[in-house]
């Protein structure tokens, strides 16, 4: 919970924690210069804007140098948070930036609260909440696609195709608004046709807007990949061939995973965690069932199962278990891949044909020698992106506060339409587009509450 004042100065390492060659320490708030000018030996003016300076900066009572910097200033309004800030580049060791940070608190600063920077610049007008958020996004964004998607974000994209559909929605309600007012001189300002068919393509952009959600969700947050099969059919080869090093133990003998194994990469763009499982089978191994137990409560929380199969061989009582296990369960939860694994050993055509029962995508692969690895990585791709077309849009919705947000403005219009059609009264109409344009003001920060703001930038680092 924030309980300072936004007019305090601010002081925080906006650089990751740490040994390194160079940190930078900020400091934002209407006493950054002067704190500054108490401690560096080069004091820095107003004619300094946006010019580097080098100094030294010194503990206050003793003059002891405590490190050469080079600071630069950054003038408000014209910085990111809109106050002035400063931005002392020191030497990364953690010594001598608890030193520099403790001398600008002994001169009058606060340290941040985390992502208190950030919420300045939005207090400030400097963004908007959409865009802010995205800051967050883009430090967190684990592959390319994922940071290119922050970075639209980042820019106002979003923020500006949700002012363009605001403004559509400010039409429809000026004209009700309009058309209340002549009510008594019984004369109708818009026809009704055209007003409930520009409502519809409002609808229609809030929907392709949500149509992208669960491919943005997938490429903010990252998909959990779980591998299944009996000990000893690959998975742990395949995890290792996937990650692209030997992250798992491979062993001819049954049983080696006893628990499951978690690594993260990247397949086709998507953040991927793989989670390769105990050999899903019988046993009296009392370590090894609890693994078993473990894989499976692994399923409901997955985003895509491989399961994984001989190719070669006959399929045993084992097979038969799991197969058994994915008609029944898992296929009513989460989508799932057929591998055939070892296809570099052959082939067991019975086994192939049973397992084309199962209705699902299947792949022959051989973890071994690589074959078909690049066509795995496609087939998970495209199990994950249901509409391909979703790769090219220039805007996508990664965060659920934004998706509820827009699932309630599209409730609203829905309503309006909906009452338009059965002859509502013009005023719980025009309420209801006035709550659209609420709910649409959540995203880029219009309507927000303090709790709201506290918990988005609560999740950001100190220092930015």
């Amino acid at each position: 919970m924030y309980s300072y004042s936004n007019d305090d100065t601010i002081v925080a390492l906006s650089t990751p924690p740490g040994k390194g060659a160079i940190a930078v320490v900020r400091m934002s708030g209407s006493r950054a210069l002067s704190i500054l000018n108490e401690m560096f030996s080069s004091p820095l003016k107003e004619v300094h804007h946006r010019k580097a300076v080098t100094g030294s900066v010194r503990q206050q009572d003793s003059q002891k140098v405590i490190d050469e910097c080079v600071v630069t200033y950054y003038q408000s309004p014209r910085s990111y948070t809109g106050e002035d800030i400063i931005e002392i580049s020191c030497h990364g060791n953690p010594i001598i930036i608890d030193q520099i940070i403790q001398q600008a608190v002994r001169g009058g600063a606060r340290v941040a609260q985390p992502g208190e920077f950030t919420r300045r610049a939005f207090l400030n007008h400097k963004m908007d909440l959409s865009q802010a958020e995205a800051v967050a996004a883009v430090i967190a964004a684990k592959t390319r696609a994922g940071l290119a998607c922050s970075l639209r974000q980042l820019d106002g994209s979003f923020s500006r195709l949700i002012t363009e559909i605001q403004q559509e929605i400010i039409r429809l309600a000026s004209l009700i608004e309009v058309n209340l007012d002549f009510n008594e001189e019984d004369l109708q300002v818009y026809e009704k046709p055209d007003i409930l068919g520009s409502a519809a393509e409002i609808i229609a952009r809030i929907d392709k807007l949500l149509h992208s959600y669960d491919y943005g969700r997938l490429l903010k947050e990252g998909v959990k990949l779980l591998l299944l099969g009996k000990p000893n059919v690959g998975k742990s080869s395949l995890l290792n061939i996937l990650v692209e090093k030997e992250r798992a133990i491979v062993s001819e003998m049954p049983g080696t995973t006893r628990d499951y194994i978690e690594e993260f990469t990247q397949i086709e763009g998507f953040p991927i965690q793989i989670v390769d499982t105990a050999g899903i089978r019988e046993t009296l191994d009392m370590i090894e069932e609890i693994g078993v137990k473990r894989a499976l409560k692994h399923i409901e929380s997955s985003d895509l199962i491989l399961a994984i199969f001989e190719m070669h061989r006959p399929l045993d009582a084992d097979d038969l278990h799991l197969i058994e296990y994915l008609g029944h369960y898992v296929q009513k939860k989460v989508n799932f891949l057929v591998i055939l694994n070892k296809m570099d050993l052959g082939e067991d055509r019975r086994t192939v044909d049973l397992l084309k029962e199962l209705n699902s995508p299947i792949l022959a692969v051989s973890a071994r020698t690589g074959k078909n690895i690049e066509l795995l990585k496609q087939q998970i791709k495209n199990s994950l992106l249901t509409d391909a077309g979703l790769e090219d849009e220039a805007v996508v919705v990664t965060s659920a506060r934004h998706k509820q947000a827009l699932d309630h403005a599209r409730q609203a219009l829905k309503n309006f339409r909906k009452g338009m059609q059965s002859g509502l009264d013009e005023v719980i109409l025009a309420s209801e587009l006035r709550s659209a344009l609420d709910y649409l003001g959540e995203i880029i920060g219009e309507v927000s509450t303090e709790d709201l703001l506290n918990h988005i930038f609560s999740q950001f680092c100190i220092g930015k």
